[in-house]
């Protein structure tokens, strides 16, 4: 095989060896971002967890406070019929409030004692919740970390590659190199297998006299449709 073809195949080799790391590191980028995603998810569910919780205590306090205003109002409204002297008719009248706020104090009491128990009851729940959700966020970051770990390595590797992509384009001749770079910025594969006659990049026909200059290998020939470097693995 031609000398000079041989440094082009070289130079692909790394070229695709390049874009398939980019495409590995463009994939644990899409993976990242949907784990750090999964974070903030996890974030406000919990955190949506928490105000739930404070909202049932904010209105078993609610309720136990109607408890007690209610209660003083009683106390209140019976001292003043035990102690003071009052007309009869405001004296019916806070008896009969006294009555009324009784019974409703005892239904104000059933449930605040039932938004107690849930209260408590959540609570004891919530401590739970807490490490599970610690638990999932911990997992999740390890993730995310393991996949931070594994794109640095690549994107090392890639480092490496591009160094060795300079190092091989500098062993091309000039106009060879500039061919080749003028093709892989609008190409994939500026290099093609000659397969049953064709180009693999253009799939168009090649001429005899192409075929055959590529089977003696002598010589760097380039695809008279595409301008393609060809090459032919049977050599």
């Amino acid at each position: 095989m031609n000398e000079v073809l041989e440094k082009i195949l070289d130079l692909w080799e790394v070229d695709k060896s390049i874009h398939r790391l980019k495409g590995l590191i463009g994939d644990l980028r899409v993976e990242e971002e949907r784990l750090k995603a999964r974070i903030q998810a996890e974030d406000r569910a919990w955190e949506e967890r928490k105000e739930k919780y404070k909202k049932l205590r904010l209105a078993a306090n609610a309720k136990a406070r109607e408890v007690d205003e209610t209660d003083d109002r009683i106390r209140a409204y019976q001292k003043k019929l035990d102690e003071d002297i009052i007309p009869y008719k405001e004296m019916e009248h806070l008896r009969e409030q006294v009555a009324l706020l009784r019974e409703r104090l005892e239904k104000l009491e059933e449930e605040a004692l039932q938004l107690i128990e849930e209260a408590d009851m959540d609570a004891k729940r919530l401590v739970q919740d807490e490490k599970e959700h610690q638990t999932r966020r911990a997992q999740i970051e390890q993730a995310l970390r393991d996949l931070e770990g594994r794109r640095r390595q690549l994107e090392a590797e890639q480092e490496e590659l591009i160094r060795k992509r300079q190092e091989a384009l500098k062993k091309l001749p000039s106009h060879i190199m500039e061919h080749y770079e003028r093709l892989h910025e609008t190409v994939s594969d500026p290099v093609a297998v000659v397969e049953d006659g064709t180009c693999s990049g253009c799939h168009l026909r090649l001429s005899e006299i192409v075929l055959e200059r590529v089977r003696e290998g002598r010589e760097v020939v380039i695809c008279e449709n595409c301008s393609r470097f060809l090459f032919s693995r049977w050599r």
